[in-house]
């Protein structure tokens, strides 16, 4: 049997590269983990490479983000017509699952430690069911993934996770939009997970860069005691780490210190906005936009490159705040974000359900999916004229990504760690300078609908025999769209799903869906 697991990937930035950042999607070696050792498993990860067209498999799992649907449910096509049964999960399955169906003949909602091994099971009985459902996450279901099957295309070739989810709520968050939980693994577990992965590259992957592990959370720090347990744990070994948290822990004094202790050399912040007001309505509370500097200082003291992302908001931000940003990034010290992208009202969270409803349209009309990742504008600017809002944003990020700033940042941050004895984080400042987007494609007109297309979208080689009618070449090839010609938000997209309660617990929608689909099975 030979099985792909395929993580489908369309370029943002229009120019055709590959995204080779630190920090990847995990989710392919982890779902091979959860498949039996003895097969055949291709995990292609397409921010890295593109599949091999002349491969056949038996069973593909394919999972995407939101905006890379289009590709996800092609290549779904691709092998469905060359005999594979594939898979689709991943936050719009979750979401989504009725308009995920007709293109897979899988959709797994939730966790994958919940749906793998019974998908499996049901494929080689014959028995698949059109959904799955996972239920409540258990941390001991989680295996140490198969780092052995794409850890050579990776800076950093070990990535775990210590958590999953997030407590807080903001509006423009996939994972509000499926239900906020929050789980921790024992410190114990991560440190045997730790090892683990380091026995499976030993041999591949020398010895010091098995010191470095990338922590893919959403949050490492959603729990700060779980945290202090993690540093504490990890200051024994000689681990030198990075993960996502936020601001709030970011800010603190003493938990930044034991961070640093225990080995963090970078960390990943949700920084998202200048302006007080825009984080109150994006409702992320944990964020003070005034106190930027005094964290960025601390942090470089500690030896924690603290990297961030900007949002530019349509509904509250004007042009004479984008224009500022540039000085703003400068003054607090970060200088040149991992990105600076619009605020994407992700289908399904709060922030585009509470657009949708609007009287007025929000949104641009004829809104592809595929736009909806936050380097296309999607929504309407209630401040500002169209053109001058997306003029004002291409002159932000062209000051911001410069040549000349970026190498500013690299020294100013080299010198500041140097001063205080670490050098990893220097190097892995050199790395973020390197990869962050700074040439987009001459094209772009940064606007749903008129944008420069991906590149990957067209790449397939589909052959006339793979469709049956000229209505399943539209349904497959042509890009899904989000809202009718005059912006409204089409019906489809008005009744995603929550998966999740805070504590976890699956909610009545999931339930619901799990009930009715082993319902029909029975029938």
């Amino acid at each position: 049997m030979r099985v792909a697991i395929i993580l489908a990937y369309l370029d943002h930035s229009r120019t055709g590269l590959f995204y080779r950042s630190l920090p990847q999607p995990q989710i392919g070696p982890l779902i091979a983990a959860l498949l039996p050792r003895d097969i055949d498993i291709d995990v292609i990860n397409e921010t890295l490479e593109q599949p091999s067209w002349e491969t056949d498999y038996d069973l593909v799992f394919i999972s995407s983000l939101h905006s890379d649907f289009d590709r996800a449910r092609q290549l779904s096509h691709f092998w469905r017509r060359r005999g594979a049964k594939t898979v689709y999960g991943g936050p719009l399955a979750s979401a989504y699952p009725d308009l995920c169906r007709p293109f897979f003949d899988v959709v797994a909602i939730g966790d994958a430690e919940g749906t793998i091994p019974d998908i499996y099971a049901d494929f080689c009985a014959g028995e698949l069911r059109p959904v799955y459902v996972c239920g409540p996450y258990n941390p001991f279901s989680t295996p140490v993934p198969r780092f052995d099957l794409i850890a050579h295309q990776q800076f950093v070739p070990l990535s775990f996770e210590a958590t999953r989810g997030c407590p807080f709520t903001c509006d423009f968050c996939s994972l509000t939009g499926i239900g906020t939980r929050f789980h921790a693994r024992a410190p114990e577990m991560v440190l045997q997970d730790i090892e683990e992965g380091r026995a499976m590259l030993q041999g591949p992957i020398q010895r010091q860069k098995r010191r470095f592990v990338l922590f893919s959370d959403n949050n490492i720090g959603g729990n700060p005691a779980h945290l202090r347990e993690l540093c504490a744990a990890l200051e024994k070994t000689d681990v030198l780490w990075g993960a996502a948290v936020t601001y709030n822990i970011m800010s603190d004094p003493d938990l930044v210190s034991m961070m640093s202790r225990s080995g963090c050399r970078a960390a990943f912040v949700g920084l998202e906005s200048f302006n007080p007001a825009t984080i109150q309505d994006m409702n992320k509370k944990q964020n003070r936009p005034h106190d930027v500097r005094r964290v960025v200082d601390q942090n470089r003291k500690a030896g924690i490159l603290m990297l961030s992302g900007l949002l530019v908001s349509a509904t509250m931000d004007d042009c004479r705040y984008i224009d500022r940003i540039p000085q703003r990034l400068k003054e607090c010290g970060l200088q040149v974000p991992a990105f600076i992208s619009f605020e994407c009202p992700i289908p399904g969270t709060p922030y585009f359900h509470r657009l949708a409803v609007q009287d007025m349209p929000a949104f641009l009309p004829n809104a592809l999916l595929r736009d909806f990742n936050g380097y296309a504008l999607t929504v309407r600017p209630q401040r500002e004229p169209l053109d001058r809002f997306v003029d004002s944003y291409v002159n932000a990020v062209e000051r911001v990504y410069s040549a000349s700033t970026r190498f500013a940042k690299f020294v100013a941050d080299s010198l500041a760690f140097l001063c205080n004895g670490f050098v990893v984080p220097m190097i892995a400042n050199g790395i973020h300078m390197a990869s962050v987007p700074h040439r987009p494609h001459p094209d772009r007109t940064y606007l749903t609908g008129s944008d420069v297309a991906p590149l990957a979208a067209s790449n397939i080689p589909f052959e006339p025999s793979d469709f049956r009618s000229l209505e399943e070449i539209k349904a497959v090839l042509e890009p899904m769209r989000v809202t009718d010609a005059e912006g409204h938000v089409l019906p489809e997209w008005r009744n995603s799903i929550s998966v999740f309660k805070a504590k976890g617990k699956l909610s009545a929608d999931a339930q619901t869906r799990a009930q009715s689909t082993a319902y029909a099975m029975n029938v």
